[in-house]
């Protein structure tokens, strides 16, 4: 039975002008040199979720040619519901502005649509770092796999980035405080829709992790304020709210008031990933991706990227994460530049020489 995502074609993407790669297996790891484009190769498996990949890059990076007309192309052929697609993702300049549309089956679609059929998880170095170092980057990572769960809050959170931008650009400019109150209505507003879809993504998710011993690498969750004591929380929101309102500067938000940053922190055995080995922390956020798929894989196509998966991992570990991936039905596809020898010890299991 053939994978879920069949294949990939590049066009002028990054330093490929015409790639194009099939895909037979379950499981793909692209093997070689370094700067050869295996990073690459998965950055663009990542724009299946929205957004610009996991490198977060501006558009014009991705061109590899500087043409006349500037543009670059992704183009996936998948299996949804039994039914044979093809997805194009087209970033253009057109009068010195950038745009990215997405085309399935040739009809112009919203990037939000990706949300109803596909699911990435991904793990870099550089995500790995940034997720012990960085709160709002976790705080990112896990806002985005909830709205795999409910793809009404990536609306929501898009709404409440546009509404604090005006309200910060009204501060700067008129403090209109007629307009300001009605901004501030439609932050508490969708600040509680938020929080209650996070509220019941964690209770689920609490009680999938309850009824499932088999984890990959035991962690334990600490909810945020907002998640344990909702309506203290959103009251200090609703008071920051109004606060703002009286200072002629830019005043923010206290971060633990924002229900966009309220969601939550994973440990290893009481400990913060900070205190972790590298290898531990890898393997405490590689779990957590790992457990939240596996409570996710509901009708939509489950896909994992590891780049460099040899990194800080020896060949027991690197065959159990492929082995979780293999039992829970997700398509995976991972990077090295080690000359470990895979083929025939893990099955379904493709090695693919990139030059």
């Amino acid at each position: 039975m053939p994978p879920p995502l069949k294949g990939i074609q590049l066009s002028n993407y990054r330093n490929f002008i015409n790639k194009k790669e099939i895909f037979n297996f379950e499981h793909t790891l692209f093997k070689g040199k370094n700067a050869v484009g295996k990073t690459n190769l998965l950055e663009s498996i990542s724009f299946l979720c929205p957004g610009t990949g996991f490198r977060k890059d501006v558009l014009q990076n991705f061109i590899f040619q500087k043409q006349v007309e500037l543009k670059t192309s992704i183009t996936f052929d998948f299996i949804h519901e039994d039914l044979e697609n093809h997805l194009t993702i087209l970033m253009s300049n057109k009068d010195e502005r950038w745009t990215k549309q997405y085309f399935l089956n040739d009809k112009k679609i919203q990037q939000q649509k990706l949300l109803d059929i596909f699911q990435l998880f991904w793990l870099t170095e550089t995500d790995k770092v940034y997720f012990i170092k960085d709160i709002q980057y976790q705080r990112n990572t896990i806002n985005r796999i909830i709205c795999y769960f409910d793809p009404k809050l990536f609306g929501f959170l898009n709404k409440y980035t546009i509404l604090r931008r005006e309200k910060k650009r009204i501060l700067q400019t008129s403090q209109d405080i007629s307009w300001l109150v009605s901004l501030d209505k439609q932050l508490l507003d969708i600040g509680r829709a938020i929080i209650e879809i996070k509220k019941k993504f964690l209770f689920e998710f609490q009680n999938f992790l309850s009824d499932n011993n088999k984890l990959f690498f035991d962690f334990e969750i600490k909810p945020s304020l907002g998640l344990i004591q909702t309506d203290k929380f959103l009251g200090k929101f609703q008071k920051d709210l109004s606060d703002e309102n009286q200072w002629p500067n830019d005043h923010k938000l206290q971060s633990q008031h924002d229900p966009k940053k309220s969601v939550f922190e994973i440990t290893h055995n009481h400990k913060n990933i900070s205190q972790l080995s590298s290898a531990q922390s890898k393997m405490l956020i590689l779990s957590l991706l790992l457990s939240c798929a596996k409570f996710l894989n509901r009708n939509k196509i489950t896909i994992f990227l590891i780049d460099e998966i040899f990194d800080n991992f020896d060949i027991i570990n690197i065959e159990k994460v492929i082995q979780y991936c293999a039992e829970n039905k997700f398509q995976t596809f991972f990077s090295t530049t080690d000359n470990f020898t895979l083929q025939g010890k893990i099955d379904n299991l493709e090695i693919k020489e990139i030059f």
